[in-house]
């Protein structure tokens, strides 16, 4: 893996930040299937997922901040254990994988999220009243920590299941912002200990917190005036393009 320049990481870096807080406040997500692509794109996979898991974890506060104590309290009990148990064992197979395979990886799952949320958009797939059972939860939460470890994407899994329940948006948001908040703090850690960050690196990332929230706030004020639907379809067709490029190297 060819170490990129302090020039390359500043920047990435600082768009990172943007986007991070754009994404989280004005759609809520898609920073697994949008950023972490394209920035694999552009710099060792592995320098992507530890960049972001600093970001992310900044980034977390804001989201919870206007969410708190809205979340749905059983699914939050039966889907965190698996979701930390998915950090780990995504966490382990990640270890052993050289930088071409990660990239690949981070581009099937970020493909296959784009077309379900394609899907969904485009009401060829709907979601009728989802099952309730502990063992459902339970196993989406281990394919969400698993998706969430591999790209950032563990809302890909979360979001359709928690909309199928039948929640309110609040609560939607809520209970996958909390469940998101606690893994990322377990995502550091892991990534920390397979070799994915350094202190240069988490540095770089600390410093570019008041980009995160200059992004947040953009995010915010644009929140009611973005067209969502096309939105949407534009984070899909670079997510599309960044996981197929991915794929195809």
């Amino acid at each position: 893996m060819t170490e990129p320049s302090f020039v390359a990481l500043a920047s990435a870096a600082g768009i990172a930040a943007l986007v991070v807080g754009f994404l989280k406040t004005s759609v809520g997500g898609g920073i697994g299937l949008v950023l972490t692509p394209v920035l694999s794109l552009f710099l060792p996979a592995q320098v992507v997922l530890g960049l972001t898991a600093v970001q992310l974890n900044v980034s977390d506060p804001i989201t919870l901040r206007y969410y708190w104590r809205q979340w749905e309290g059983r699914q939050l009990r039966l889907m965190l254990p698996t979701l930390l148990l998915g950090i780990l064992l995504g966490g382990w197979a990640l270890s052993g994988l050289s930088d071409a395979a990660l990239k690949k990886a981070i581009g099937f799952v970020a493909l296959v999220g784009a077309l379900v949320q394609l899907a969904i958009l485009r009401g060829w797939l709907r979601f009728g009243r989802a099952p309730s059972h502990w063992s459902v939860a339970s196993v989406l939460g281990l394919l969400a920590g698993g998706a969430s470890a591999v790209a950032h994407a563990g809302g890909i899994v979360l979001g359709p299941y928690l909309v199928g329940l039948g929640l309110s948006n609040a609560a939607v948001v809520a209970t996958t912002s909390a469940l998101v908040a606690v893994s990322n703090v377990l995502k550091l850690v892991t990534y920390w200990g397979i070799g994915f960050l350094s202190w240069p690196l988490v540095a770089l990332s600390l410093l570019s917190t008041p980009v995160i929230y200059l992004g947040a706030w953009l995010g915010y004020r644009l929140n009611r005036r973005i067209p969502r639907a096309w939105f949407a379809l534009i984070l899909i067709a670079i997510a599309l393009l960044g996981s197929l490029r991915l794929l195809l190297a």
